[in-house]
């Protein structure tokens, strides 16, 4: 891999976030026409709360929430969460245990903010997405204000059983649970401790706990601190990659750019980037434009992805990052329609309905905002 994108301790994609940062901002037509355009200003409370599910959706992916755990995390009802996920905690329940461990570093941030202006960044908006999405975005900025607002003062109220969160959480690690195990690994300092209940996951195959392997052997070689087992990144992530579809990114970007001690493969990498913009990961969308992997692709193809991700985005499976990844892609899109003949972009659009018919549902529902 190049020197410039192995940072210490970074991603993988660091070095393409980067990228995205340093393109000139614009503005442009709305990307794509009926339903993927925008809903009415009516609907945007609606849009929101779609967004807070996905968010809480991508902040829970691989555990079990009771649906009114996350009825309460949309409307802002934390202490509601909390006091709910503690019962089911109390009662043996692995998964409300490991929520409430996500749920205390969340509010912890929101109550370190304070209360955020979001004025500034919606000023400098017309600056950086077309004129159909100003209004919009705007909002979410003032919706997400609100909602941190309300949150944080439902966090300050919430009670948790710190103790019995912690005591749960490593119980439930010696015996066995990979989930606990993996969660706690991400709190302990000790990095031997770290790493063995990363490999207790991995024994029981958990792909989250796989992945986790392969970004740590991966971040090592970034440090300089280890050669050891590099061969063993590319499998790591295929097998992850089964259940976890960031670990599909990883894999495309990996590949593409020999990050693991085989020889770049950018056309066998390629399937694996394109499954992970099946699954919606909004990474892939960015990666296939700027990575070696999706160089491979005709324009009418690319083209194509983008406008599939930034349906996918207006549709509300961004989560909080909407109004960022509203810019990149329609930063992206507008690079790519440039000087292209109306023939090319009506085929892309063409394009784009079929892999929306195809994929469009298998892609809300891995990002949590299937209606």
């Amino acid at each position: 891999m190049s020197t410039r994108c192995m940072l210490p301790g970074a991603r993988l994609l660091t070095c393409i976030v980067s990228l995205a940062a340093a393109l000139a901002a614009h503005s442009a037509e709305p990307l794509m026409e009926g339903p993927a355009a925008h809903a009415g200003a009516e609907d945007e409370p609606g849009f929101f709360r779609r967004l807070a599910r996905a968010a809480h959706h991508q902040a829970f992916v691989g555990l079990t929430i009771p649906a009114e755990v996350m009825d309460a995390l949309v409307e802002a009802r934390a202490d509601a969460a909390i006091a709910a996920l503690g019962g089911r905690a109390a009662e043996g329940d692995h998964d409300a245990n490991i929520a409430l461990v996500r749920l205390q570093h969340w509010c912890n941030r929101l109550v370190s903010q304070g209360d955020l202006d979001p004025q500034a960044q919606i000023d400098r908006l017309d600056a950086q997405l077309p004129p159909a999405r100003v209004a919009r975005a705007a909002a979410v900025l003032r919706a997400q204000a609100d909602y941190r607002r309300r949150a944080a003062t439902a966090c300050r109220g919430a009670q948790f059983d710190f103790r019995g969160i912690e005591a749960r959480l490593r119980n439930a690690a010696e015996e066995g649970h990979p989930a606990s195990a993996l969660e706690l690994s991400r709190f302990t300092r000790d990095p031997d401790r770290r790493s063995a209940y990363i490999q207790a996951a991995v024994a029981q195959h958990y792909g989250p706990a796989v992945h986790a392997l392969a970004v740590e052997r991966l971040s090592a070689i970034q440090r300089g601190e280890s050669t050891e087992d590099v061969a063993s990144i590319r499998l790591l992530l295929k097998q992850a990659g089964r259940s976890v579809s960031r670990a599909k990114l990883d894999l495309a970007n990996c590949m593409s750019l020999g990050c693991d001690g085989h020889p770049a493969d950018a056309a066998g990498a390629r399937a694996f980037g394109i499954d992970a913009a099946r699954d919606g990961e909004a990474g892939a969308f960015l990666s296939m434009a700027r990575m070696p992997w999706g160089r491979g692709l005709s324009r009418v193809q690319m083209l194509a992805w983008q406008y599939f991700g930034d349906r996918l985005n207006e549709a509300g499976c961004g989560g909080d990052a909407y109004v960022a990844n509203a810019m990149t892609l329609s930063r992206t899109i507008e690079a790519l329609e440039a000087r292209q003949d109306p023939e090319t972009l009506a085929d892309a659009r063409e394009r784009a309905e079929t892999l929306w018919r195809d994929n469009g549902a298998r892609a809300m529902r891995e990002q949590g905002c299937t209606p």
